[in-house]
């Protein structure tokens, strides 16, 4: 073999080599971006963050209820009706929040990945999105109950990672959905997302 017909043979080896190593190395951050939003999916549907969701729901339930129904009860009475302790439950409003935030800098991690991160929104809308909609809609209501027991809750940073989150999940349809039973019950989006507006 020529020494020319070796280097062009060493150049393809190399392009080649080249391609692979690529394609392992997209391979693996998307390996490590998809256990970044399994572990946060983890972290917000088990432990104590579970066991926070359950008398927020509950609540939440209540709430929704009383107002379906047409009762007039303040949300206050509907929270003590619950027989949660409001401190208790201020506590759990806040282990969501924190959780929230965690998904927040998750999904910020995944998504200012130069290579794979283009992706990250549909990823994370498809493993989380129904949480934060979910969220979105009722925390609006526990957190009015709250204060009208324990007093304004100060809830600002931790509150806008969950809008934050709402902004880069939701779609449109998500959005019209929101804002109209939030507005169904006279209720204003936390944390001021940039989709409340309009």
């Amino acid at each position: 073999m020529s020494g020319e017909a070796l280097s062009e043979a060493a150049l393809v080896v190399s392009i080649v080599a080249f391609g692979l190593s690529l394609a392992a190395t997209v391979a693996q951050r998307r390996r490590a971006n998809m256990e970044i939003a399994r572990a946060l999916h983890v972290d917000l549907t088990s432990g104590v963050v579970a066991e926070a969701r359950r008398p927020l729901g509950e609540l939440a339930f209540a709430l929704r209820s009383d107002w379906e129904a047409g009762g007039d009860a303040a949300p206050g009475q509907v929270l003590r009706r619950n027989g949660v302790d409001a401190a208790e439950l201020r506590h759990h409003y806040f282990v969501l929040l924190w959780c929230f935030e965690r998904i927040w800098h998750g999904y910020q991690v995944v998504s200012r990945d130069r290579v794979l991160g283009l992706g990250a929104g549909k990823e994370f809308a498809s493993m989380l999105g129904w949480h934060v909609r979910n969220w979105s809609e009722d925390l609006p209501a526990i957190k009015q109950a709250l204060e009208t027991e324990v007093g304004e809750i100060h809830d600002g940073h931790a509150v806008r990672a969950l809008a934050a989150l709402g902004d880069a999940v939701f779609t449109e349809a998500d959005i019209r959905m929101i804002r109209s039973r939030l507005g169904q019950r006279s209720l204003q989006p936390v944390g001021n997302p940039a989709w409340g507006v309009g």
